[in-house]
């Protein structure tokens, strides 16, 4: 997918995306490549998720924080609103743990 820069992957089945956005976090680590834009991953989403961003539902309430690939920059592009500071607020309003990022480590 590297040539073509898509803005996101969109999947049809549970464990794609899991694998799909699990394993671009890997690659970061371990390889220290990227393949999205501005050093981003590609976000990827089920096919329910993107109709709910279209039908304009919250980003958080469909749970679009718990990707490994952050979806900020999808969301801008696409014109979806959302509050960066409500991203890991749970349903009681307590911040929620937050995931780690990769981080690309130069060795000598």
């Amino acid at each position: 997918m590297e040539p073509y820069h898509p803005d996101m992957i969109i999947t049809n089945c549970p464990g794609c995306p899991f694998f799909l956005d699990r394993w671009q976090y890997v690659i970061a680590e371990q390889e220290g490549k990227t393949y999205g834009e501005n050093g981003n991953g590609i976000p990827v989403l089920t096919y329910e998720e993107l109709a709910g961003l279209v039908l304009g539902i919250d980003p958080w309430d469909l749970g679009l924080q718990v990707h490994q690939v952050g979806p900020e920059p999808l969301l801008d592009k696409m014109g979806v609103p959302y509050d960066p500071a409500k991203k890991y607020l749970g349903v009681d309003e307590k911040e929620l743990k937050k995931p780690g990022l990769p981080t690309v480590l130069k060795c000598c």
